[in-house]
């Protein structure tokens, strides 16, 4: 195998653990390195895969359903067929694959195969996007010491060390933005981000809101933009060429009660209304930290799912990145504190490197 080349490794059942990958997938290919992405879902039984998209849905449907889901993670073992899993090990082998980006700790079990078999020295980075351990990598503590573990959020530092986007361009001018404001509930809708949008709505703020279902849309109100992922996509699909890719986006608009989708040209096209608005919305998940940093958007932060976002909340008011929603509501929801947020986004920014810098320079160096 060329030596130029990465193995990202990812999942799909979480965005979050999905888009991150794809990012640093698209800045590493544009600088003439050659990637592979795996999502681990291919390699599940398929009737655990069908399984997915039904709990997506009671999550979206029921918080509390979904915290309680979230305190019953668990390997994911079970769910492997271990045919897909030789197949993929074989393949590995024969390609003589040495360099691995991690994006969620299921992998591990894998890796260790992959580890005790291997004739070469392997180069495995686990990219830890939150400032404690999720679900994916507590529960495998006792594998993921023996690895390189690529904290972006170091969380004896007040300070994040790197940030992942598919290219390097700075900040927009928070002067220049549209006095937009992106709400979601991350890759699976779940959270209480919907209970925001009436009150912001009525302070005056333009809403760019990412819906989990086209059902959610509301009649076009002339301010209020609707967006969304194309319905029928999923992560661990491949597109024509065999190629995993960026989820398709929508926007979508009502008027009169007929549903109208438009479909962004590329997901540039999103992280561009994300590069332009002026604050997000959302549960305080370790993607969505990524882009307040890789963006320059101060993060307005709802409920935390589960210790390790509630950890993510704490980190990043700590740092003057962002502010608990509750908190910003008793300030009236201040354009100038979220400007003051900016600032301190825009100056970090600066003396970091994107992390497909320190990829790159490993995957260029001897591996050890």
């Amino acid at each position: 195998m060329n030596s130029s080349s990465v193995t990202l490794l990812a999942s799909g059942n979480s965005l979050g653990a999905y888009i991150p990958a794809m990012h640093l997938n698209t800045y590493l290919q544009d600088r003439g390195v050659r990637t592979d992405v795996h999502v681990l879902e291919n390699l599940y039984h398929e009737e655990i895969r069908c399984k997915i998209n039904s709990t997506k849905k009671a999550f979206h449907a029921d918080f509390s359903v979904a915290l309680m889901g979230h305190k019953l993670a668990k390997p994911v073992d079970s769910s492997l067929n271990e045919a897909e899993v030789q197949f993929l090990l074989d393949s590995w082998i024969r390609d003589g694959v040495s360099h691995f980006a991690v994006f969620t700790g299921f992998w591990l079990p894998i890796l260790e195969r992959y580890k005790a078999i291997a004739h070469t020295p392997l180069d495995i980075q686990l990219i830890r996007l939150d400032v404690c351990d999720t679900p994916s990598f507590k529960v495998h503590k006792s594998l993921y010491p023996d690895y390189e573990n690529v904290w972006l959020y170091e969380p004896s530092r007040l300070s994040p060390d790197f940030y992942i986007a598919s290219d390097e361009k700075e900040l927009l001018a928070y002067a220049q933005r549209d006095r937009r404001i992106l709400i979601h509930g991350g890759g699976w809708g779940i959270g209480t981000y919907a209970s925001t949008i009436a009150e912001l709505r009525q302070f005056g703020y333009l809403l760019d809101v990412i819906v989990y279902d086209p059902s959610e849309v509301e009649e076009d109100d002339g301010s209020t933009r609707y967006f969304g992922t194309e319905v029928s996509w999923n992560p661990w699909s491949r597109d024509a060429q065999g190629r995993h890719s960026f989820p398709p986006m929508n926007r979508y608009v009502r008027e009169e009660g007929i549903l109208r989708e438009i479909p962004l040209r590329d997901y540039s096209a999103y992280t561009d209304l994300m590069r332009n608005c002026v604050a997000i919305i959302s549960k305080p998940g370790g993607a969505t930290l990524n882009d307040s940093l890789s963006y320059g958007i101060p993060f307005v932060m709802l409920e935390p799912f589960g210790d390790h976002e509630l950890q993510n909340s704490k980190y990043w008011e700590s740092c003057g990145f962002g502010i608990r929603f509750a908190e910003w509501k008793a300030l009236d929801y201040s354009e100038q504190h979220l400007e003051e947020m900016y600032e301190r986004l825009l100056e970090q920014r600066s003396k970091i490197n994107h992390l497909g810098r320190k990829t790159h320079a490993a995957e260029n160096s001897s591996y050890v």
